[in-house]
């Protein structure tokens, strides 16, 4: 299954939105209406934006459960027959002693490697064979390292119920621990900023005009979705339509004028308007001013909507590129993800030959004992740094913090 090699290209699509605009040129155009041709521009092109993403999205799905997924399976099946391999060489007689220190390491670090996909009884008994450590005391050894560095670095008090069960476990409890202290400090800010709003009246005063006017603005824009959405009921309600055909044409329409309404698209019901003729370009020209100051606000907050929901959908690859990779939220495009999944998938094709190699070659106890000649003890010895990484990375999977919404200019 390939993945689509293009995507966020030029798209007339986007241009097709537009239609709803003043006509004027910059010389001719009040200020207001200016900012609605702007505004009805940006919602268009951000709105096309989330649509790509989301189906691309999609295509990442189907991309992995035909690519990633099966070779993760086989590289696991391939891996648990390799360490049933490693297992049987190590109840033999033909390793000494050196060889066989070296091969229980690589047992050990094969174990941590499928454990931390899954844990299974088996894993941990083979773990328990081979370490000199048991897997119950390392894990909770790692816990707890874990859970300090968390402290460290978020600050936050764990308690020994927070430690306990899998790293996963112990990163999900920590991101709520955040979340929570997050949400106090600033309901204490929020306090502290009331309290002293409140010690100072003309402050106080400055603060309640500013409340009734998002009140009467929120009323405002209301009030204009409304009055479009009435004006279009009123002509393409299905029950008033005599001919059957039309009353299907118009059911049809009316479906996406309560999706709109329910939603607050003033640009899809300006569109709906256009399109049954109801208004004009002629007519937006003409629109009153203080009628385009109400479109403005209403058209402001469905920019901040669409950016707010395309901010959330962008947001789990800005993730998935981990913290080494200093990506944005603007610079994760399609094209990255795509060259990233694609090496993926040659680096699991790439590491599934070798695991192959493996399995055929160390069937032979002399080709095994000619690699573990070469090996050397520790390689895969996980330290501190390990364990901070994966907890990072859990972090950043698991962490529900609410992502603060875009300041309004």
């Amino acid at each position: 299954m390939a993945v689509k090699k293009i995507l966020f290209e030029q798209d007339t699509s986007v241009t097709a939105t537009t239609q709803v605009a003043v006509a004027g040129t910059s010389q001719t155009l009040s200020r207001e209406q200016k900012q609605f041709n702007k505004l009805i521009a940006q919602i268009a092109a951000t709105r096309h934006e989330l649509t790509q993403w989301r189906e691309f999205v999609d295509e990442m799905r189907r991309f992995h459960a035909a690519k990633i997924t099966p070779l993760l399976t086989e590289i696991r099946q391939k891996r648990l027959l390799l360490l049933a391999l490693y297992d049987r060489a190590m109840d033999g007689t033909l390793l000494n002693q050196r060889e066989r220190l070296k091969l229980a390491d690589i047992i050990c670090a094969l174990v941590r490697e499928l454990v931390a996909e899954e844990e299974t009884p088996e894993l941990v008994r083979l773990y328990n064979k081979y370490s000199e450590i048991s897997y119950t005391d390392e894990q909770a050894f790692e816990t707890e390292y874990m859970a300090e560095m968390a402290s460290e670095i978020f600050g936050v008090k764990l308690d020994h119920d927070d430690v306990t069960g899998s790293h996963r476990d112990t990163a999900q409890r920590i991101a709520e621990k955040v979340e929570a202290a997050e949400v106090a400090r600033r309901a204490r800010r929020e306090a502290r900023a009331q309290k002293k709003k409140l010690q100072d009246p003309k402050v106080a005063e400055r603060e309640e005009q500013r409340a009734e006017a998002r009140e009467q603005a929120a009323q405002h824009a209301t009030q204009s979705i409304r009055e479009v959405y009435r004006k279009l009921a009123s002509e393409l309600h299905p029950d008033r339509e005599p001919d059957e055909v039309e009353r299907q044409r118009k059911t049809v329409l009316m479906q996406k004028v309560n999706q709109a309404y329910n939603d607050g698209d003033l640009l899809t019901l300006l569109e709906l308007q256009l399109e049954i003729e109801q208004i004009n370009p002629a007519a937006l020209a003409g629109m009153a001013r203080e009628r385009l100051l109400r479109f403005n606000a209403v058209l402001t907050e469905q920019l901040q909507r669409l950016r707010e929901a395309l901010d959330e959908t962008i947001a789990p690859f800005v993730i998935t590129a981990g913290p080494r990779t200093p990506y944005t939220q603007r610079q994760v495009t399609p094209q990255a993800i795509q060259q990233s999944l694609n090496a993926e998938v040659a680096d699991l094709r790439d590491g599934l030959g070798a695991i192959n190699a493996d399995l055929y070659d160390h069937a032979d106890t002399k080709n095994l004992k000619r690699a573990l000649k070469h090996y050397r003890m520790g390689t895969f010895e996980r330290d501190a740094s390990d364990a901070v990484a994966e907890l990072q990375e859990l972090m950043a999977m698991a962490q529900p913090v609410t992502r603060p919404k875009r300041r309004r200019r």
